[in-house]
């Protein structure tokens, strides 16, 4: 927080926490009604408000190794390759692919052939067996004037047997039939999928070039880890691994830590500097403020919210993941009383300083408007003049 209040910084820095003693005086602050600015400082970047992006290719489904990108901010045409992607794993999966087609492609040849092959000798055995019932049927022997009892019986029982026979055989060719479609379809299957492992490894080795789709310069994106796109990298599909900004229309990101992004809302001024050209100021609003704070390095908890600043100007020197120093400023008042966070004292919905009596320290109530990470706007209960602890009365520690 920045204070415009050059008194109150020095004695709050005198008054951290430190407790009176005999050799040293407890501090205290004579308030003033005076201006008062408090503004949040942050760093930030600076980004286009539109670009185009430029995404890892979802041909493929798994993840595909970056053999080689351009560099950070080069200016690209339309049809550009700004980056290539390492194709071996594909077209050694192609070569797999396409081997076992041509292997199940033999498999089903030759089980097509054994299937004709057994198919014949059942229609040939099926044509013989009734070849033979016809002639058992053609040739009755029911004749007791020619023939014993036992031979009528006998060519009874073998026109019954040929008949039998016909049928186990018509039966043992359908089951045969019914098999030999359930594997013929099982390789077909394998067959198809396959094939469509062959079309994605195509696909991929159709997608190892990324192309600018205009002209732009090329910014890339770091990941979630912070680091940036670079040759050997797994990447997945889709992710974006740059961008080509419209460099006409430029906005700030400023990263304000968790503790200090009290009471900053939508079209508070914000003085934005560029740590690139430090003697120039350039003015913007808050355009909007994240709703929740996230860490922004992978091994340190503490949480930034992110603040996007609609700058009021354009300038030439602006370009993309530029650093920037911005000041947010909260709240201004003309004429106000401020004491410092530390000098406040609260007990649920109860605040109170320490004021200055004939008798000593006692505690004075009071009311706040706006409080920061540093300093406290009075709303009643003080007055210019008086004069206040900058930190508890040891006789008041209870």
């Amino acid at each position: 927080m920045k204070i415009a209040l050059a008194l109150v910084m020095i004695f709050g820095l005198v008054a951290c926490g430190e407790q009176a003693t005999e050799s040293q005086p407890l501090p205290t602050l004579t308030l003033e009604r005076q201006p008062v600015t408090l503004s949040v400082h942050a760093g930030g970047e600076l980004e286009a408000t539109q670009s185009t992006p430029l995404t890892v290719p979802s041909g493929s489904r798994r993840p595909q190794t970056l053999a080689w990108i351009m560099p950070q901010f080069t200016r690209v045409k339309k049809g550009d390759v700004v980056a290539r992607f390492d194709g071996s794993d594909f077209r050694i999966e192609l070569d797999k692919t396409t081997y076992e087609i041509q292997k199940l492609m033999y498999d089903m040849m030759a089980k097509e052939r054994d299937i004709d092959n057994t198919r014949f000798s059942f229609n040939t055995e099926a044509d013989v067996v009734d070849y033979e019932y016809e002639l058992a049927k053609q040739f009755n022997i029911n004749d007791p004037l020619l023939y014993t009892k036992i031979e009528i019986i006998e060519a009874g029982d073998n026109e019954e047997f040929l008949k039998a026979k016909a049928e186990h055989i018509d039966k043992v060719s359908e089951n045969f039939e019914e098999k030999s479609a359930t594997e013929l379809d099982v390789l077909e299957s394998s067959k198809s999928v396959q094939e469509a492992k062959k079309e994605l490894n195509e696909a991929s080795l159709s997608a190892l070039e990324l192309v600018a789709p205009h002209d732009g310069l090329l910014v890339l994106q770091p990941s979630w880890d912070g680091s940036m796109p670079e040759p050997g990298k797994a990447v997945f599909p889709g992710t974006k691994l740059a961008a080509l900004p419209d460099l006409s229309q430029m906005q700030a990101l400023v990263y304000v830590p968790e503790v200090e992004a009290i009471g900053i809302q939508p079209e508070q001024q914000v003085n934005i500097q560029l740590d690139a050209y430090p003697d120039t100021q350039f003015k913007g609003r808050v355009k909007s403020i994240s709703q929740t704070a996230q860490p922004r390095e992978r091994d340190n908890p503490v949480k930034y919210f992110t603040v996007t600043v609609a700058l009021d100007s354009q300038d030439d020197r602006f370009m993309p993941s530029q650093r920037v120093s911005a000041d947010i400023i909260v709240t201004t008042q003309k004429d106000a009383l401020s004491v410092p966070i530390l000098a406040v004292f609260r007990d649920q919905d109860r605040a109170w300083v320490y004021k200055q009596t004939a008798e000593g320290f006692e505690q004075q109530a009071i009311t706040t408007e706006f409080c920061s990470a540093v300093l406290c706007v009075v709303e009643s209960g003080l007055n210019a003049g008086d004069v206040i602890a900058l930190s508890r009365p040891k006789e008041s520690e209870s």
